[in-house]
């Protein structure tokens, strides 16, 4: 994408202009825009904008799909209008419940993936040296490395209280000070502690995700609501500190165990689906996952994977069948890259195609199959064969990295065992060769070459 602040510009003008813009923030491939005024934005022309592979409207946000070059775009349009970084949910915007939840989710644990797929994917390397290269625990090399890992999963709750308290618009350094303080020595997993007389149930933080964004979303209450009882003169020091003061004890005596009871039933329930309806529940994961990318509602899924991992060490459900589903995804925009007879097509297709079997399906699903649209089926004919193969073998994730090709060292099992690995491999394998195929057969309507 050769002229970020050209794209940006025509974003700004065919969404209303900065006038019209309360809230700006991006995740891994889309542009996230809150509009005031949703009637204001000129639908047809923002996407022809050359750059805009698709639009997901959801009350007042628009989300924009620019694909990897999201970030350079979202600095490019923060420059252009003079913005100011952050993703506070917009509160007069007018969304239902259920997207208001959607967008939180997605707005808090987006910015913190690049923490866990280096943790992870950290992890998957020592299993590999460790294995294969006799690499000792006790070398100096492994210890330094696997603090990285350590740190990556152990400190969750200080990064999701940061993020989540950024999206909220509340002082993140606030949400990551409650963080720390859950995975504090003298309170992580500590016995025997009460408040001015109130027991304070035993609980494991680190690693956890409920508990520090049931806090956050409790201080995000209490700060409104100081905001508007404090003097101005005293507001600076009291805020923080009557905050700190009401929000710990409560989530320490309430929220906290709350959310820890909250992520055990997740984590059951989804154990309870994987063993009693693995292969058809992971098969309709692989299948179903385009419709939820396209929607933005896999964003709404990794409170399902993180409560797995937390609880059990790995994911059976969701990530196997989004493995099925990202590289069918990818394989499906490459049967069209190889059949088209348009140039600038299977341009597109190609790049997009090698991106999707990587794990980043935006840029193939809005900028090929969905403008063609029988691909799309091919693709979720292919997703769903991967995904069933994978439910019925069982297939387990270690670690949070979108799920394609570059993925396949968190599929190894920390024993240094190579079973699920394999399984791994065979699924991606089925996956594309499936989805291929049936891309193949179902053919498209292919535009012509301009002359």
């Amino acid at each position: 994408m050769a002229n970020y602040s050209e794209l940006a510009k025509g974003i700004l003008n065919e969404c209303g202009g900065v006038e019209n813009i309360a809230v700006v923030n991006h995740c891994a491939t889309r542009l996230r825009l809150t509009l005031n005024d949703v009637a204001a934005m000129k639908e047809e022309t923002l996407k022809a904008v050359p750059g805009v592979m698709g639009l997901v409207v959801r009350g007042q946000e628009v989300q924009i799909v620019i694909g990897t070059d999201v970030g350079s775009v979202y600095a490019a349009f923060i420059k252009l209008g003079n913005f100011k970084k952050g993703g506070k949910v917009n509160e007069n915007g007018k969304k239902n419940i259920f997207g208001t939840i959607v967008d939180f989710v997605s707005g808090t644990f987006v910015p913190i993936l690049p923490i866990l797929v280096a943790a992870g994917l950290i992890q998957a390397v020592l299993t590999i040296c460790t294995t294969f290269f006799g690499l000792s625990a006790e070398n100096n090399t492994y210890i330094i490395l696997n603090a990285i890992n350590t740190a990556g999963f152990y400190f969750l709750p200080l990064f999701l209280g940061y993020s989540a308290a950024r999206k909220l618009g509340v002082n993140p350094m606030m949400g990551a000070f409650l963080g720390g303080v859950l995975v504090t020595a003298a309170i992580n997993n500590a016995a025997g502690l009460d408040f001015l007389g109130i027991p304070v149930t035993q609980a494991t933080y680190n690693g956890s995700v409920f508990p520090v964004i049931l806090g956050v979303l409790f201080m995000w209450l209490i700060d409104k609501g100081l905001d508007k009882i404090l003097p101005k003169a005293i507001k600076f020091f009291a805020k923080p500190l009557l905050t700190m003061l009401v929000v710990v004890p409560v989530t320490l005596v309430a929220l906290g165990p709350l959310g820890i009871i909250l992520g055990n039933w997740i984590a059951a329930a989804l154990g309870f689906v994987n063993q009693h309806l693995g292969w058809l529940s992971v098969g309709l994961m692989g299948a179903l996952t385009p419709l939820l990318v396209m929607t933005g509602m896999n964003q709404a899924l990794f409170p399902f994977v993180f409560a797995a991992l937390e609880s059990s060490g790995f994911d059976a459900f969701v990530m196997p069948g989004m493995l099925a589903a990202n590289v069918a995804v990818g394989a499906a925009a490459l049967a069209v890259w190889i059949k088209s007879k348009n140039t600038d097509t299977k341009a597109l297709a190609l790049s997009a195609g090698l991106t999707g079997v990587m794990g980043i399906t935006e840029p193939s699903i809005f900028g090929v199959l969905l403008p063609y649209k029988r691909p799309f089926f091919g693709a979720m004919i292919g997703g769903a064969v991967g995904g069933l193969f994978a439910g019925i073998v069982q297939l387990k994730q270690y670690a949070v990295v979108s799920p394609g090709f570059c993925a396949l060292p968190t599929f190894i099992s920390p024993d240094g065992s190579m079973g699920n690995f394999w399984m791994a491999v065979i699924t991606l394998v089925i996956s594309v060769a499936v989805s291929f195929a049936a891309t193949w057969l179902l053919g498209f309507e292919d535009k012509k070459t301009e002359a």
